[in-house]
């Protein structure tokens, strides 16, 4: 008779010690039925900053030992990169629009030596084991979230009240994607996302995830003090964890066109102080011959501009390691 009766006070007790160790719920920042758009909340997916250098950070990938990270990314798609193990170079990696150089000098997941080649993803998933694109590291490190490419639909739309996360599921052509959205001094900002692949079988196969944590102004922006990639695999050893130090945002990179037109006029000097032309050959110039007569413009074609040039910091050299060739072969 008494077992029977302190059985419901047993269940009523580890109910309540269960509900003790569930973390609180966060309440959305809006009224019932004022969710915010999607399309205003997409328009947040992408990075308020131009550039980011951080000199300071933390990264360990799976089980290994942490390291210290430094890199330097500048939007669309140029990023230079430094792991560091005891205050040695571990592994660098940069890439820019024309193509990307990788050293390594002690990660066993690659030969030793220098890499090279024309632009590429599979260098990012290679140090990584994160299929990234050049473009959607860049995005994710400048405290942004890489979106679908249209033509997609959104399929559904919540609140996460564990997290305290605005949720955009999207669809499109053979993926979908969950985008996430924190509420962060009264303005959305993106806290990360998963996308998946479908299968032939109809199944979804994740591709990525990457979610930003514990959101923070800095210099008129928000930016994460922590930041979570996985890829395909669940394993835990295959996460990839970056707690960031100090953070510049839009450093000086130099003013690198005015570098590259400097370099453009050191001919000019010679051009201007030409010898004349001795007496006796007449004050008139020579006309010059039909086949030296430039082009005429043509008004309906717009004047070719010139490539941009690429700042040093985003070009690694092959000092001290042997050449391997194109690491994407």
């Amino acid at each position: 008779m008494r077992s029977r009766l302190l059985a419901p006070v047993f269940a009523a007790l580890l109910a309540a010690a269960a509900t003790g160790c569930r973390p609180p719920e966060i309440l959305p920042p809006y009224a019932a039925g004022q969710a915010p758009k999607p399309d205003e909340l997409l328009g947040t997916a992408a990075p308020k900053i131009s550039a980011l250098q951080v000199p300071v950070a933390k990264i360990r990938i799976g089980r290994a030992p942490s390291g210290n990270l430094m890199f330097l990314a500048q939007k669309p798609g140029r990023f230079s990169g430094q792991i560091q193990i005891a205050g040695h170079e571990f592994v660098s990696l940069a890439f820019n629009e024309r193509g990307y150089t990788l050293r390594n000098v002690a990660a066993d997941n690659l030969p030793t030596g220098f890499f090279a080649g024309p632009p590429a993803d599979c260098a990012i998933q290679r140090l990584l084991g994160v299929p990234f694109a050049t473009q959607e590291l860049v995005s994710l490190v400048l405290g942004g979230a890489p979106v679908l490419a249209p033509p997609y639909e959104v399929v559904s739309q919540s609140w996460d009240a564990r997290h305290g996360h605005e949720v955009l599921r999207l669809r499109a052509p053979g993926y979908e994607q969950e985008l996430r959205f924190a509420h962060v001094d009264g303005v959305w900002w993106p806290a990360g996302g998963t996308l998946w692949q479908r299968r032939s079988d109809g199944q979804l196969a994740r591709m990525w995830s990457l979610l930003h944590e514990e959101l923070h102004p800095v210099d008129g922006t928000v930016l994460p003090r922590r930041t979570r990639l996985a890829g395909p695999s669940t394993r835990r050893q295959d996460l990839v964890i970056i707690t960031y130090g100090a953070q510049t945002v839009d450093p000086d990179l130099g003013d690198s066109a005015a570098a590259q037109a400097n370099e453009d006029d050191a001919g000019w000097e010679d051009e201007d102080t030409a010898a004349a032309p001795s007496e006796g050959e007449g004050d008139a110039p020579e006309a010059p011959a039909p086949a030296d007569t430039p082009p005429a413009p043509n008004p309906s074609q717009p004047p070719a501009q010139p490539e941009p040039s690429i700042p040093p910091q985003f070009t690694l050299d092959g000092a001290g390691l042997a050449p391997r060739g194109e690491l994407c072969r």
